[in-house]
């Protein structure tokens, strides 16, 4: 069966940024007929202006209970039984709500709070990982200046906020002194932070393990790695390609067995420096990756699948391929597009 035969309507949020962008063209891709509606909490994203979708502009998922009012309202207007949160912030706001949403007819692909933590705190994620032992960089909890003389992973190390987004609030101390400074000016402006060890390594020494979950079993999964960031000592990735490499894919998995059980999407990050040495643990980003759309270009339209399996497990019988990986070798380049907008009418802003 068609997509547009098994779901009356998705709506697709987070549209500007790769993960939205790249759900909201995946479907389209795969089925013209599905009824999609792209939002975002900013008039001018991107996916707010892709061909074939309604759109729509939400509030902050910040304010929850304005964000979660305004979706509810949008799918029951629009006729949508389907929800992809683009970011993680949309995750957790809808996951307090998710199983009540679906016992009413929404299907919301996401987890439990308490395992969708994982993706957001890597605090949390790290001390789960390193009680199940898997190969985690030396890292510290510190709560306070004085806790920082217990750092023994050496210089320069990394300092980063426990929930946090892309590279924000990430520094490269050299020394002591500079730890002190810089954990001290970024616990102020983002909350917690941890301290790990310097994995070297540029772009391309990261990958990511990209699931599909229902609640619990794995449906499928991916691999690629990134080849370009911006900036580019850590950033959005601008170009990745699919890898082959059953020992990458399984340390990701363990990642994700060790934190579930998951439901949706989930994807691990991973930095191995080389060829034959141990991957280590980034974090969890608890939604589509940002190279989702890399794997439909492959030959595996995971979206297409999240859909599938949330109108029922048979409906996925004939659309995972039996091979290993189950999607073909791709690359892919992220590059600028010029969209006219249409014109203002009244009342818009």
């Amino acid at each position: 069966m068609r997509l547009s035969e098994l779901s009356t309507g998705v709506l697709v949020t987070g549209v500007g940024a790769p993960p939205g962008l790249g759900t909201l063209r995946s479907l389209r891709q795969a089925d013209a007929d599905l009824k999609l509606v792209a939002a975002d909490i900013n008039p001018l994203a991107g996916g707010l202006y892709e061909p074939g979708a309604g759109r729509c502009v939400l509030p902050s998922a910040g304010n929850r209970e304005a964000y979660l009012h305004a979706v509810r309202e949008l799918c029951a207007l629009q006729g949508l039984d389907t929800i992809i949160p683009g970011s993680e912030a949309e995750a957790a706001a809808l996951a307090p709500v998710a199983r009540q949403w679906e016992a009413e007819g929404l299907r919301v692909p996401v987890p439990d709070p308490d395992v969708l933590e994982f993706g957001i705190d890597k605090g949390k994620l790290l001390a789960r990982a390193a009680e199940a032992g898997l190969p985690c960089p030396v890292t510290l909890q510190p709560e306070s200046l004085a806790d920082l003389d217990a750092w023994t992973g050496g210089f320069p190390c990394v300092v980063k906020p426990r929930c946090s987004r892309g590279a924000r609030g990430v520094s490269y101390p050299q020394d002591m002194d500079e730890l002190r400074r810089i954990w001290a000016d970024t616990a102020d402006e983002h909350g917690p932070c941890v301290v790990q060890t310097y994995i070297p390594g540029g772009a391309d020494t990261v990958y990511t393990i990209g699931s599909l979950w229902d609640r619990g079993e794995l449906i499928v999964s991916t691999l690629h790695r990134k080849l370009q960031t911006n900036p580019p000592s850590g950033g959005v990735a601008v170009a990745g390609e699919t890898v082959v490499d059953e020992a990458l894919r399984d340390a990701g998995l363990a990642v994700l067995r060790a934190s579930g059980p998951w439901h949706g999407l989930a994807a691990v990050e991973v930095k191995r420096p080389a060829p034959g040495e141990p991957a280590f643990l980034l974090e969890i980003n608890p939604r589509m990756w940002g190279f989702g759309y890399l794997m439909t270009l492959a030959g595996l339209n995971v979206p297409a699948l999240l859909v599938r399996m949330l109108a029922g497990r048979e409906h996925l019988a004939g659309h995972i391929p039996s091979t290993f990986p189950p999607y073909a070798p791709a690359r892919m380049v992220r590059t600028w597009q010029d969209i006219a907008l249409p014109p203002l009418q009244e009342g818009d802003t």
